[in-house]
């Protein structure tokens, strides 16, 4: 535990010297740079890592180095190839009428002394509902395959590491957060004819609001809070009044305080607690249990796993309807789809029935605790 706690130390004062554009502290030899790798990787921050070592800050195994070195190739070539195809998407979609907005990276990366720090895994774009089709289809001329439809975005990906999602809402329409940002349109700036972007004080809403999400799916990590402290740092014209008014109206406000906190404690050395360090824990290292993303369900909802397994088995028809559209003119036919989706999972995905019946059987009462105090102390129960 000592040695995690002390490459923890250094992978913070790592990354916070990068991403503030000063020279990497010498890495100390009680660091276990096999676990510093690791944590680079799980965070996705890589290419940090990689210009650490280039500066002679830090020095890894032969192996690691190698893998490091082919990961940080394909960030470059994903860069320049993601560049390309962000242009095609501006100019197709403005001469095809399709109002649209990038999210995340593509703004994000910005805040960066260069991008590599900032690298996206897959580019996410928000466009109507009705422009959805329209807009597969232009991003499947470029040399994309559909790989995923479902119902709230289109999974769009082309080899060797291309990967657009194409969105029509940000949360789907079961999920606390969806109400609130099916207003999102209403909240944007113009920056072409039918490009749109949103406000930075809507945009730091969003990028916490979106950490929240894959926090309590047991799945967040790292980058952001860099995200989030490099907007404050660069951003003076952001509005806290106005944003934290908007985490009040979404119920996340206990957990957007910690956050900042959080970041700050990380960054700018202010003062840590107890909470801020197990948050800090549990997003750099990943949940302290096993199956972590069903026990973080049962931790939030606190439902028997008898009613769980039903759920997973029986979505209730806003969930159907995201996946089969034709329930949204003709819910009666809710059943019929049950089966549908049975058989899909069956034939389609052998196993899937009862490896999910399995991971909810196998949630215990002691990682359920665990989960269920985290979320606590991050202000999210």
């Amino acid at each position: 535990m000592q040695e995690q706690m002390v490459t923890k130390k250094y992978f913070l004062e790592m990354v916070s010297a990068s991403i503030k554009g000063l020279p990497v502290p010498h890495c100390p030899d009680e660091v276990d740079t096999s676990l510093l790798y690791k944590l680079c990787v799980r965070n996705a921050v890589q290419g940090i890592l990689y210009l650490a070592v280039q500066s002679g800050a830090v020095t890894l195994s032969a192996e690691n180095e190698v893998k490091l070195q082919k990961s940080y190739m394909a960030i470059l070539a994903r860069e320049a190839t993601q560049q390309e195809e962000i242009e095609y998407i501006r100019n197709a979609f403005n001469e095809e009428n399709i109002e649209f907005m990038f999210l995340k990276g593509t703004h994000l990366k910005s805040l960066y002394p260069v991008p590599e720090m900032r690298f996206m895994v897959d580019m996410d774009i928000l466009v109507k509902e009705k422009s959805m089709e329209k807009g597969g289809e232009l991003i499947l001329a470029r040399g994309f395959t559909q790989e995923m439809n479902n119902g709230k975005d289109i999974v769009l990906v082309k080899k060797p590491f291309l990967t657009i999602e194409l969105h029509k809402m940000l949360f789907v329409e079961d999920y606390f957060m969806h109400d609130y940002f099916k207003g999102v349109w209403n909240r944007v700036e113009k920056v072409s004819s039918c490009e749109y972007k949103m406000p930075i004080s809507d945009l730091y809403v969003y990028t916490l609001a979106h950490l929240a999400e894959h926090y309590l799916e047991a799945g967040s990590c790292f980058r952001p809070l860099m995200d989030l402290y490099l907007m404050e740092k660069t951003h003076t014209e952001l509005d806290f009044d106005y944003i934290n008014k908007q985490f009040e109206i979404i119920g996340i406000d206990k957990f957007a305080i910690k956050i900042r906190q959080l970041y700050k404690s990380a960054f700018d050395d202010a003062e840590y607690n107890d909470d801020l360090i197990t948050i800090e824990n549990y997003i750099v290292f990943g949940a302290p249990v096993k199956n972590a993303s069903e026990v973080s369900k049962v931790a939030i909802t606190k439902k028997s796993k008898s009613q769980r397994f039903m759920e997973s088995a029986f979505p209730n028809l806003k969930h159907m309807k995201l996946k089969y559209s034709i329930l949204k003119k003709a819910p009666f036919l809710l059943p019929f789809f049950w089966v549908v989706r049975f058989f899909e999972f069956v034939f389609l995905k052998k196993g899937s029935i009862e490896q999910k019946q399995a991971k909810i059987s196998n949630v215990d009462q002691k990682s359920t605790d665990i989960m269920r105090e985290i979320f606590e102390k991050s202000g999210l129960k």
